[in-house]
């Protein structure tokens, strides 16, 4: 009897991990980029998340000038998601409240991720985010709190689009 109960333990690990891995799989990762060159390799996630509500973020003498992707997509949605903790309409919250308060704006939005690679790679202290397949030789891919984007353990990620 404890052989069997011990196999259906196992068997009901196995199919919860290989849920979770589809489930992971599903989800494409957004890699952190800045131009190639720059001197900006890692940044902690909590000055990512600063710098993309608005706050002032220098990392190794550069100022960052963060973009963002259109807020419809799935990059923007998972970005916010991942790296801000906020869904999409907290994100809009959020700045509608700084601009009744008269604080700093949102950052530029980008109409495509074309858009995204092209000027962080020509704009000195640009950040953003580009799914991995879009990456580019022209930027950069940063550390997340010392973890880069091939590590299992990044967790920057893009939602899934709607079915």
């Amino acid at each position: 009897m404890p052989t069997r109960t011990l196999l259906l333990v196992v068997c009901s690990l196995l199919a919860l991990l290989a849920g979770a891995h589809a489930a992971s799989a599903g989800r494409q990762k957004l890699v952190v980029v800045v131009a190639k060159g720059s001197p900006v390799t890692s940044i902690s996630l909590t000055d990512l998340k600063r710098s993309f509500l608005g706050d002032r973020v220098t990392v190794h003498d550069q100022v960052l000038v963060p973009f963002n992707t259109n807020p419809r997509t799935p990059e923007r949605a998972g970005f916010d998601r991942s790296a801000l903790g906020m869904s999409p309409d907290d994100v809009g919250r959020f700045w509608i409240d700084r601009k009744v308060r008269g604080q700093s704006g949102a950052p530029r939005d980008l109409p495509s991720v074309v858009y995204m690679a092209k000027v962080v790679a020509k704009f000195p202290g640009a950040i953003g985010y580009l799914a991995v397949d879009a990456l580019t030789p022209d930027v950069q891919p940063v550390q997340v709190d010392g973890v880069a984007y091939t590590d299992p353990a990044y967790t920057i990620s893009m939602e899934s689009a709607a079915p």
